[in-house]
């Protein structure tokens, strides 16, 4: 059964892409709302409130624009609602492969960097794709989420250092944020959304929370998830980014600054989702601050 047995029964008389004698099995892994299932181990149907309506279409259609950049993505398929039951679904080609947090382990070290480096080519192929026009520019849309989480960060129970080593390093370069460009940002690009299948990568997935903005800031998130998994696969995104050409001491700053962001946010949505999930967050989050030795150094430890 896919989520009721009226739903269900409607859901296989209108998406075209189940059949009589489909198999069809859940996926449950990770924090989205979205009701996953995996149709004949080729497809994947998405069934997600009509709240998030118009944030869903967007989501589809760059998938379907994506695909103009890259053939490492799920192809869009179909895209339809059930106001009835206040819902949305669509279908995408599932994409084979296991998810990297657990297949990069089984991995040499030659393989994980590879894997990692192709990775990162992908990645910035679909930076190559332009905001709407007229979107509000990165450094105010940003400046304001970032203000709003690190006044919640003030209120956490954690030590006034940290706080203050964050918070100092935020304000004093969050300038560097002017005049970036808006373009796609994945924004979940981590170890769990990348596959590998037959020991090299395979495609980028789970688009659910993509956004527009400064690419970089899709780096906000290796130290966190990705470095702890495997070094050599983190150092390969980078220097797949980079095409091995040398890098910019402005993308290093740019890193640094988002990497100490998404600390902050991190620690928020811990403490209001669970104290289990919170101390993990202050875990991983003072790991990053020593990579970075409390933010004195701009290029982290594990990439020299």
């Amino acid at each position: 059964m896919l989520v009721n047995k009226f739903l269900d029964f409607y859901l296989r008389e209108n998406v075209s892409y189940i059949q009589g004698e489909s198999t069809i099995r859940e996926l449950k892994k990770g924090f989205s709302l979205d009701r996953k299932y995996v149709i004949d181990e080729t497809y994947l149907l998405k069934v997600c409130s009509n709240q998030d309506l118009e944030r869903k279409k967007q989501e589809f259609q760059v998938l379907k624009t994506a695909l103009d950049y890259s053939n490492s993505v799920p192809k869009g398929l179909e895209f339809n609602s059930f106001h009835n039951f206040g819902l949305s679904y669509m279908v995408v080609t599932y994409l084979p492969g296991k998810d990297a947090e657990e297949a990069l382990p089984e991995l040499t070290v030659a393989e994980q960097y590879n894997s990692g480096f192709i990775a990162g080519l992908e990645l910035k192929k679909l930076h190559q794709i332009h905001a709407p026009d007229n979107y509000p520019s990165w450094y105010s849309t940003k400046k304001k989420k970032s203000a709003n989480y690190l006044e919640q960060f003030q209120q956490l129970d954690i030590s006034k250092k940290l706080k203050d080593i964050l918070t100092t390093y935020i304000t004093e370069h969050e300038h560097l944020m002017k005049h970036r460009p808006n373009r796609f940002q994945h924004d979940d690009f981590h170890p769990s959304n990348i596959l590998i299948h037959n020991r090299t990568f395979s495609g980028i997935i789970d688009f659910g929370r993509m956004d527009w903005g400064d690419p970089i800031h899709d780096f906000q998130k290796l130290g966190f998830f990705s470095k702890p998994v495997s070094i050599p696969f983190t150092r390969g995104i980078i220097d797949g980014y980079h095409e091995n050409e040398k890098i910019d001491e402005s993308f290093w700053r740019l890193f640094t600054l988002y990497s100490a962001m998404h600390i902050v946010s991190a620690l928020v949505w811990g403490k209001n989702r669970s104290e289990e999930q919170y101390q993990l967050m202050l875990k991983k989050s003072l790991e990053v601050v020593d990579d970075h030795d409390s933010f004195q150094r701009v290029v982290p430890k594990w990439y020299n």
